[in-house]
């Protein structure tokens, strides 16, 4: 049965394109018959199973899809081949492009931009800041290239995620931390400050990573670690345990494990 129909309210894009208002025809889940909904381009959009919904000014173009219970609402956007399904919602400013797939009970929102092929399922959350090119013109996705949200990872700020980075369990990425080229991100782990991480590393546990800090190349970071500063770490450094590194440099095939004072 049919849950929606497309109404006579015509919007035209800065592109020349036009999406059409939609409404309700009969209640399902929170939504109640003739309640007016947002914009698709075509009706693929949005189906007609499940209880999934497009709210309020919300847009899905192109050959996007929102299935399952999810929900696009606000002013959110999503275009190309992307698609939210299961319990996903999509809200705010939030916009996701290309192949972007969101699953399980995830909650993309703020002004974050995802693009190519990123996945952000189960409980994850994310809540980034627009960044733009040097000019100041052009938007940045904040989450890029295949990259993976999971668990109940958070991240937020203007963060910078690319090439094949995963984030998981209760990891947490604000401010304007820089993860890419495989990294991984998993524990309770808390990245922040101006940090970059990649190049194969991996951090785990409790540790914290903030400052300046940069850590490439098979690197490990276990444990209750904070790195603080303008820490450099680098070519399969290993450091474990509990307590604080500022301004260190570790380079090579180097083990440090670190004892609270």
């Amino acid at each position: 049965m049919l849950k929606y129909k497309v109404q006579k309210q015509v919007y035209q894009l800065p592109d020349g394109r036009y999406v059409y208002r939609i409404k309700a025809l009969r209640d399902f889940g929170t939504v109640k018959k003739d309640t007016v909904g947002g914009f698709i381009e075509v009706e693929d959009n949005l189906s007609h199973d499940g209880l999934c919904w497009i709210a309020d000014d919300a847009m899905a173009l192109d050959k996007s899809r929102v299935a399952g219970d999810a929900l696009l609402r606000d002013r959110a956007k999503i275009s190309g081949r992307a698609c939210v399904t299961d319990q996903c919602t999509v809200q705010d400013d939030a916009q996701l492009q290309d192949s972007v797939l969101g699953y399980g009970n995830a909650i993309i929102g703020a002004q974050s931009l995802l693009a190519d092929a990123v996945t952000v399922r189960d409980n994850a959350m994310v809540f980034c800041q627009s960044r733009f090119s040097v000019s100041g013109k052009t938007r940045i996705p904040n989450l890029r290239g295949n990259v993976m949200i999971r668990d109940n990872a958070k991240l937020e700020g203007s963060i910078s995620v690319r090439d094949n980075v995963t984030v998981g369990d209760d990891a947490i990425v604000r401010d304007h931390a820089r993860l890419l080229e495989r990294a991984y991100i998993g524990g309770n782990t808390v990245v922040e400050g101006r940090t970059t991480i990649g190049e194969d590393a991996a951090i785990l546990n409790d540790t914290r990573i903030a400052g300046s800090t940069k850590i490439f190349g098979r690197v490990l970071v276990v444990g209750k670690v904070s790195i603080l500063g303008k820490s450099y770490l680098t070519c399969c450094a290993y450091v474990c345990g509990q307590g604080i590194l500022h301004n260190v440099v570790l380079s090579g095939d180097v083990y440090r494990r670190v004892s609270a004072r």
